[in-house]
């Protein structure tokens, strides 16, 4: 055959001459050339190609089967497991193998997956594939596939066409005449990019770097990651960890304007039910039905190496069915299986052997290698070739005419490393497990506050998730009633205390990472499979976010025994399937909030719904699938439970809020909604002509409360709708109705209302209607009239109803030309009420007047003495009034001179048109409520007319989850003692006054920084600090509006005396860590010296914390009046009173004592005085200090 590189003559208008192949191909004029013999040219590309293609074959076709020893073909084996793809609006969609490179342009697709999930089985199938012509014609010229672990081995620096060469059967030249001639249609795949050893050197390449210019390995890789190299070309990379991958392609950011590429994230979910079924039917028909009986191994099996090592058992026969709970169970099995058919000829014992393995092991997980050479491997594991057991974990393979060895799957090393732990002595094991946990810990601190770029923090974040897995078989060993037999078999000791430093770790991190590492966390607890310990970790944990992650079958197993595990978990986030849900459904209910995202709300809900009526302990239950989707009966459910009744929302619907007080209405009011999926309604979000019969519907459910409709057409033409309804829901206390268009006032339903004993009540385009009687805790709802007109008609004893316009011409509607003032601060309280600020402000002369501490306006038409504070409240009072939420804190404003005229109340929204309208005022006065229209919202103040003063408070109208507000962070640091100090992060609101949030903690110093970000209403975030000795709790929190009178920290940082700097940020952990509170430095000064000491109170709390710990008998009636009075949050009191003994419950109340500041403290030694007196002067009248033994 002739070489098909003498086929190629190229004519250059040049007089200089290439002086080899490559160096031609890849001239930078290569242009100027022309492939004069083209024709012979594609026919030797044509046999390069097919010898390559049968080299692939040869090395692909057929894989060994351990135990058995027989051989099966890589086609008959291979199950496609359920692949991902995640779409831009969160949603997750099914993806196949042969889907992923249907696009014709340049493309990168990340396929990450767990050790075990098959990911380099799938890239040697898609390599078989092309090679046996199976793939869709023309898509792909030539598919390249570069194995990490085996370039590793590789210590020359090399261009990429000698990489390429070193990994197949092609000379450099020949790859250099491919990658040429096709490029797009080149495939690379870099499987196992994990194993590459990244340094910071792959930021030093250049953008436009030569294909023939010679690299590091990794360098090259990254190179072609990062699209500096072909950048035409298609790329598959497979990984068990994605945010080093997602960092190198955002580090690519400044070629994109070369290159434009499509990046596409997938992830191996595993096998599905069908999936699992399909695999053993292949091999194993009468023993599926033993896995498909137990249903913890049936689940096991959705992970193709757990699939292939059940499969591997069944082949000798062995029995697979008996206590095979967890994957660390089934490993042990494994081994145990093998060492019974292949312990003859041990040249040493089975302890010694299985400690060899394990070290061996170990280093390749601490070094991150995967590969050994001959002398390594023997002077650790004497005559590793020679045994059959060995044999069986140990494979042999030539690269490059060197001998290598390698576990025959990564799981097997992490298991043997695990082993390995515990096969120590107590003191080995114990060290090296601290030091295990403490790389793994360290990762996940440095995940919190990891540059935007690649750094070297990565390759330590990179490396505690892949040492993760170790820990999950270290809790799997501690279980000793399945492990037990195994060890005592073969006459091992194992550590003893392996466990208690496992737990230790686990319920410690628990409560810093219940968000980041949290299904992890999980994972743990089913291996260490402790109910008790179980219930203790997850009854700590406040809120449980899984709602990023896709879950998997065995994710969902794991997280229905956790939930089996404890009687209730507060609240619970997840992302769900159909198939999810129906597995976890029996346990949800334990949950008392449940928030899940579906990617369509389907008929597996109506069972949750209904049990959250049933007397169940779940009460607030939400529905939600991700926006822009046109499929499903409507986007977003919401129900909530309370005093039996049963409140359901749907959004992106017509019925907005339904209360129900007959639970076997839900699920027929859910089917009603279903039944209309097809009409206008769903698309352009009218009802039209279905309106009517929504109110026929809405007639026939017993027990109907409230209503709420929106965008509804005229109100005219359901007036006997209406009227209908009323009559015929006896029960009905509120029905609200929200128009398309600005609404028209039907003065004949008015008319009808009234003789019913029925109000009406316009705002805008919103109606309340609802009885007019004094029963309610609301006498009525009044709206402020603006410079309006009567209506021509209208009786002065009719219902209060007012066209707004959006501007006064009241005297002052603005705040920016105000007189700044500073108020004298008059310290307030006695022995019966706790200190707080009262403002005094003497106003000289009529004018409009701005707070220096609160930001308050007060219009004045005369001088006159203002005094205002903040007081203490309980928002349930907002309560009779639909939806509507505190959006500031409650002042008590009083004037004796009654000069104050307006009122301008600053508030934290972050104005726009569109929630211009939804802020207004609440007046407390007399026990009942006035809601306010505000004359005018601006972009800080909501301003309105006052006739009388009292309480008054901002609130939200109309309240939308996922709108950021303007925030504030706040800082306070206190000596604990001589060595250490704490500093307290307070995430508030922008109009809470930071003058109140000082004098609840002036046992603290005020730190002073920039304190503004933009906040969203119950995301997680979380704080970062350097340096990453400091210890930070909880690790993410919910950000919640907190108006006071309390503020607790939000953040807790504990540090060493000695550190004068720290350098703090806050990252939006919802939004992948984006930072909202961009890092900055913080100098820590000491509390000056003319800070005044502790008064008598605190001092008492702070000198006899043991004494009390062990002498107070009355804690909980101590709680309960904190709580009443709002000075201990709910949560806080629940842990007091779940505590035992009454020593615990002490201690959980002097912690909250502790976050509440002075005044909480103040209230606690009074509250202790009225309990135990006796015991107080006791304290009081004895020594401070214990005396010396």
């Amino acid at each position: 055959m002739a070489d098909p590189q003498r086929n190629i003559m190229l004519s250059s208008d040049s007089d200089e001459e290439p002086t080899n192949l490559s160096e031609l191909v890849w001239m930078t004029n290569l242009k100027d050339y022309k492939i004069l013999d083209f024709e012979g040219f594609l026919l030797g590309f044509q046999k390069i190609i097919h010898q390559y293609k049968l080299s692939i074959i040869q090395k692909n076709e057929s894989e060994w089967n351990v135990l058995s020893g027989e051989k099966e073909s890589l086609s008959a084996l291979y199950t496609e497991p359920v692949i991902i793809q995640k779409n831009e609006n969160g949603r997750f969609k099914n993806i196949s193998v042969d889907e992923l490179f249907q696009s014709r342009g340049s493309m990168t697709v990340i396929l990450q997956g767990d050790s075990g999930s098959g990911k380099s089985f799938i890239a040697q199938k898609i390599m078989l594939d092309w090679a046996s012509e199976r793939f869709p014609s023309g898509h792909l010229f030539v598919v390249f596939c570069l194995r990490c672990k085996e370039l590793m081995c590789i210590s020359e620096e090399m261009n990429l066409t000698e990489l390429l060469s070193y990994s197949c059967s092609l000379t450099s030249d020949q790859i250099s005449q491919m990658l040429q001639h096709s490029p797009e249609k080149v495939l690379f795949i870099i499987d196992g990019f994990d194993e590459l050893k990244l340094t910071q050197d792959i930021y030093e390449m250049s953008a436009h770097t030569h294909p023939l210019q010679k690299a590091p390995t990794e360098v090259i890789l990254c190179g072609l990651m990062r699209r500096y190299l072909i950048p035409e070309s298609k790329l598959l990379v497979t990984t068990r960890t994605k945010n080093t991958v997602n960092k190198l392609l955002k580090g690519r950011q400044k070629f994109t304007e070369i290159m434009s590429t499509e990046i596409i994230f997938t992830e191996i979910m595993g096998f599905s039910a069908s999936q699992v079924e399909g695999y053993f039917q292949k091999f194993f028909r009468k023993e599926y039905d033993c896995v498909k009986a137990n249903e913890t191994l049936f689940t096991a099996c959705s992970i193709p190496v757990i699939c292939w090592i059940i499969s591997e058992m069944f082949r000798v026969g062995a029995d697979v069915t008996r206590g095979l709970e967890t994957t660390t169970s089934i490993y042990v099995d494994f081994v145990s299986t093998v060492l019974e058919h292949h312990c003859q000829g041990l040249s040493q014992s089975v302890p010694t052997l299985l400690r060899s393995l394990g070290q061996l092991a170990e280093r390749g997980m601490l070094e991150q290698q995967v590969l050994f050479d001959e002398k390594s491997v023997n002077e650790t594991v004497s005559d590793p070739a020679g045994g059959s057991f060995l044999c069986n974990f140990l494979s042999k393979r030539r690269i490059h005419q060197e001998t290598m060895f390698s576990f025959m799957h990564l799981s097997f090393q992490e298991f043997f490393t695990a082993l390995y732990y515990v096969l120590l002595d107590e003191e080995e094991s114990q060290r090296k497990v601290r030091e295990l946990l403490h790389t793994v810990e360290r990762g996940w601190a440095l995940s919190c506050w990891s540059d935007r770029d690649f750094s070297m923090a990565d390759v330590e974040i990179r490396h505690s998730k892949l040492l993760q897995p170790v820990i999950l078989f270290l809790c799997g060993l501690c279980k000793k009633e399945w492990i037990s037999l195994f060890f005592k078999k073969h006459n091992m000791a194992v550590s003893s205390n392996t466990e208690s430093q496992i737990e230790e770790w686990l319920n410690q991190f628990s409560l810093r990472y219940q968000n980041e590492h949290m299904l992890f966390i999980l994972h743990c607890l089913y291996e260490l499979h402790e109910k008790s310990f179980v219930e203790k970790v997850l009854e700590g944990l406040i809120f449980i976010d899984l709602s990023n992650i896709p879950l998997k079958m065995t994710d969902c197993w794991v997280l229905k025994y956790c939930l089996q595990c404890c009687e209730h978990i507060r609240n619970l986030k997840l992302h769900v399937t159909s198939d999810n849900l129906k597995m976890l459904q029996p346990e949800l209910y334990r949950c008392k909030e449940l928030w899940l995202m579906m990617d369509q709300i389907s008929d597996d809900v109506d069972g949750l719904i209904s049990a959250s009526g049933k007397g169940k302990i779940l009460n607030i239950l939400s529905l939600k699938q991700p926006d822009n989707l046109g499929s499903g009966f409507c986007s977003e459910i919401t129900v909530s439970v309370r005093d039996e009744d049963i409140t359901l929302s749907f959004s992106s619907s017509v019925v907005t809020s339904l209360t129900l007080t007959c639970p076997s209405s839900v699920v027929s009011t859910i089917n009603w909604v279903k039944s209309h999926k097809e009409t206008q309604l769903y698309r352009y979000r009218r009802l039209y002509f279905e309106e009517k019969g929504l109110f026929t519907f809405l007639q026939s459910l017993s027990g109907l409360k409230k209503v709420c409709l929106q965008d509804l057409d005229q109100i005219s033409t359901l007036t006997p709708e209406i009227l209908s309804l009323i009559q015929a829901c006896p029960s009905l206390t509120e029905l609200r109705m929200n128009f398309i268009n600005r609404f028209e006032l039907d003065y004949s339903l008015m008319k009808s209302l009234k003789q019913m004993g029925w109000i009406l009540t316009v705002w805008g385009n919103s109606v309340l209607i609802r009885p007019d009687g004094k029963k309610f805790t609301v006498e009525k709802l009044k709206m402020k009239k603006i410079k309006s007109e009567s209506r021509k008609g209208e009786s002065s004893d009719s219902v209060s109803c007012s066209s707004f316009k959006a501007e006064s011409s009241s005297a002052q509607s603005s705040s920016g030309n105000a007189e700044l003032f500073t108020p004298d601060l008059l310290q307030t309280g006695d022995e019966d009420k706790h200190e707080q600020n009262t403002y005094r402000f003497v106003c000289p002369h009529a004018g409009q007047f701005q707070c220096s501490l609160t930001n308050l306006v007060f219009v004045m038409e005369g001088e006159g003495e203002v005094l205002y504070n903040i007081v203490s409240w309980d928002p349930r009072l907002l309560d009779g009034l639909g939806q509507i939420q505190p959006a500031g804190p409650l002042y008590n404003i009083d004037c004796s001179a009654g000069s104050v005229s307006q009122l301008h109340f600053p508030h934290c929204e972050i104005f726009s048109e569109e929630n211009k309208d939804g802020l207004a005022v609440a007046h407390f006065t007399g026990g009942n409520v006035e809601i306010i229209q505000p004359l005018k919202v601006t972009e800080t103040h909501v301003i309105t007319d006052i006739r009388e003063l009292s309480n008054f408070v901002i609130v939200w109208i109309i309240s939308k989850l996922g709108i950021p507000i303007r925030g504030q962070v706040l800082l306070f640091l206190r000596m604990l003692s001589l060595e250490k100090k704490k500093l307290n992060v307070h995430l508030l609101p922008e109009n809470v006054p930071v003058s109140e949030v000082q004098s609840r903690h002036q046992d603290k110093k005020y730190i002073e920084t920039s304190s503004k970000c933009r906040l969203i209403p119950y995301q997680q975030y979380s704080l970062c600090c350097q340096p990453e000795e400091c210890e930070v709790q909880p690790m993410t929190e919910m950000f919640e509006h907190n108006f006071g009178p309390n503020y607790h920290p939000t953040f807790e940082v504990f540090l060493d005396v000695n550190i004068e700097e720290v350098r703090l940020g806050i990252l939006d952990k919802t939004e992948g860590g984006k930072e909202v509170w961009n890092r900055r430095r913080i100098f820590l000064t000491a509390p000056s010296k003319g800070v005044e000491p502790p008064k008598k109170e605190i001092e008492f709390v702070n000198t006899h914390g043991g004494k009390l710990i062990q002498r107070v008998s009355s804690v909980m009636p101590i709680a309960d009046s904190l709580k009443s009075k709002n000075m201990i949050t709910t949560e806080i009191w629940g842990k007091i009173k779940a505590a035992e003994p009454k020593q615990q419950k002490m201690r959980e109340l002097l912690e909250a004592l502790e976050s509440g500041g002075d005044s909480v403290k103040a209230e606690f030694n009074r509250l202790l005085k009225e309990n135990e007196p006796h015991l107080v002067d006791e304290l009081e009248s004895g020594p401070s200090r214990r005396s010396p033994q």
